[in-house]
């Protein structure tokens, strides 16, 4: 028989804590958990806490049993509505990975991986004064915000592969769902720290929470969900009725101006894929007043630029599309109805002068180093920049001019032959000056700085129904293709392959001497659903397109089937 073995020798006076003190747990230091207190807290001559178990219990509520032949329905988790969304019908169709979100969303290490995310990824995207704000990760509600709007950038960024999808316009691929989970908790858990604040709170901390309503905001203009966006905007709109007296302070400036981009992005999000009815009556964003005059900065130089295109692009298309009645009559307007219209039709080219004075003045105002760098003389050449934000910049700057050329909007609805064809001769070099700034950037680059503005690919489909030369035309089409097939899914927080889809038949219709000038949805969808699991908001798989034959000067509008 074997005898017992010999006991091990100790190797080391080494003592193991299992719990320790609080103090020696703060300070990542060993416990000796010595009685009364450890020989650390003893020496550091500060009070010894021992650690106390916190138990927590949760019910847990049984299922129904299954009913022989009956369908059943995983049930929903008790959170909010964007939650609620999130595990609806929009992922039914999808497993959901078993883990532990919950304990996901508490872990330490997990909040550096975002919080670390955010400073390398996200903080580039966005305003600089958002630097500023991650000093401030120790007020909660701001904290979950952030971390929010950082797993959601990067669900977005690392797609996954659909395994079968029923909409091919829909891409074949989804945000990272993990991701996409996490992101959705922390917003959660920062909605829920945000409304059960008091108004003391909102009066003591209000850099705090116009910091968080703007990134708020992100978060729905990423996701697509308007409706959750424009209710993040009567919040912070009565927020600074409150706070009239400190909205001249620097950081709120900087904050509304962050604000204000966001507000153009879903703008223009609305922009094409819409009912005429509703292209046709786009509201106008107000500029802000405290924010004219500001100091200059590319920034601020950005939100001039976007107010300036956005109003030039509302009002070009409101004369454009006049010409073209909704869905239920695809006839041309009456003479009459034309006739009424003819005030208004001075008033919006008088206003899109005023927009071009403006413009005119922004340019002025440009410091050489967000210029275009000077280079090869060739007309074909791409311009480059300084910085990707500069060329940017100068591209919304572009396509403002291309909105502001009135000899289109004069010689539309001309049918005289001279005319014909060459309706967007004055637009079309501005048009290749777009391309060519697009050409001269890093498409790389394009993905990830322009999550939270209107992108390059957005431009380049407002150039292309504003140009009737079919190898620009072509030249478009195959910058967006490159682009989706570099990385398929979005850029300026909008679907490429979308944008790719509607540019290749405005070519196809080019190409059978059909000019067209505008797209719209046959019945308004109100932009969709959230972009839980996928990219594009909207499953679009017909559009219509408005146009004119160039051999005659008829207008027509037809229905295409993008699939």
């Amino acid at each position: 028989m074997y005898e017992p073995a010999p006991p091990r020798p100790k190797k080391t006076d080494i003592v193991r804590s299992r719990n320790g003190c609080q103090s020696c747990r703060k300070r990542r230091t060993k416990c000796d958990e010595g009685k009364p207190a450890c020989g650390t807290c003893v020496r550091l001559g500060i009070v010894c806490e021992s650690v106390k178990l916190d138990l927590k219990f949760r019910v847990v509520t049984a299922l129904p049993p299954k009913k022989t032949g009956a369908k059943t329905e995983p049930a929903e988790p008790d959170s909010s509505r964007l939650g609620l969304q999130l595990f609806g019908q929009h992922s039914r169709s999808s497993q959901i990975p078993n883990i532990n979100l919950v304990h996901s969303l508490q872990h330490t290490d997990r909040d550096v991986f975002y919080s670390t995310y955010w400073e390398d990824h996200c903080l580039p995207a966005l305003h600089p004064i958002f630097r500023s704000a991650s000093e401030l990760l120790g007020f909660p509600a701001l904290k979950d915000a952030i971390l929010a709007l950082s797993s959601c950038n990067i669900s977005r960024i690392y797609a996954e592969r659909k395994y079968s999808t029923s909409f091919p316009t829909m891409g074949t691929l989804s945000p990272n769902l993990i991701h996409q989970t996490r992101s959705q908790l922390y917003y959660s858990s920062a909605i829920k720290r945000f409304i059960s604040l008091t108004q003391d709170d909102y009066r003591n901390n209000a850099t705090e929470v116009l910091t968080i309503l703007v990134i708020f905001g992100y978060i729905e203009a990423s996701m697509g969900n308007f409706d959750g966006y424009y209710c993040h905007v009567q919040g912070l709109s009565a927020f600074l009725v409150e706070l009239r007296e400190t909205t001249g302070d620097p950081m709120f400036r900087a904050l509304l101006t962050s604000w204000l981009q966001s507000q153009f992005l879903v703008w223009w999000a609305r922009a094409y894929f819409s009912s005429l009815d509703v292209q046709r009556n786009m509201p106008s964003i107000a500029f802000p007043r405290v924010l004219e005059g500001s100091s200059g900065s590319l920034d601020d130089l950005r939100a001039v630029a976007l107010s300036i295109l956005c109003e030039s692009h509302r009002l070009n298309v409101k004369e454009t599309l006049k010409h073209w009645k909704d869905q239920t009559d695809f006839e041309l307007a009456l003479a009459s109805d034309l006739q009424s219209d003819r005030d208004d039709t001075e008033g919006r080219l008088a206003r899109l002068q005023d927009e071009s004075k403006r413009l005119d003045e922004w340019l002025l105002s440009l410091p050489p180093s967000e210029q275009p760098l000077v280079g090869d003389a060739s007309e074909t050449s791409p311009i480059f920049f300084q910085a990707h934000d500069a060329a940017l910049n100068f591209a919304y700057y572009v396509v403002a001019r291309i909105m502001q050329c009135t000899s289109f909007l004069h010689n539309l609805p001309c049918r005289d032959a001279q005319h014909l064809g060459s309706e967007c001769l004055e637009i079309e070099p501005w048009a290749r000056l777009l391309l060519r700034i697009v050409q001269g950037t890093d498409m790389q680059m394009s993905i990830i700085r322009n999550n939270y503005t209107i992108g390059f690919s957005g431009l380049l489909l407002a150039a292309s129904l504003r140009c009737q030369d079919l190898s620009l035309g072509m030249q478009i089409e195959k910058w967006l293709q490159t682009l989706e097939d570099k990385q398929p899914t979005e850029e300026g927080a909008f679907p490429v392959y979308q944008t790719l889809a509607v540019v290749k038949v405005i070519n196809r219709q080019r190409t059978m001497g059909r000019d067209v000038f505008g797209v719209s949805q046959p019945m308004d969808d109100g932009g969709g659903m959230p972009k839980f699991t996928h990219y594009n908001s909207q499953m679009i798989t017909t559009i219509l397109v408005h146009g004119k034959w160039r051999a005659t000067g008829d207008l027509f509008t037809e229905c295409i089937d993008l699939q």
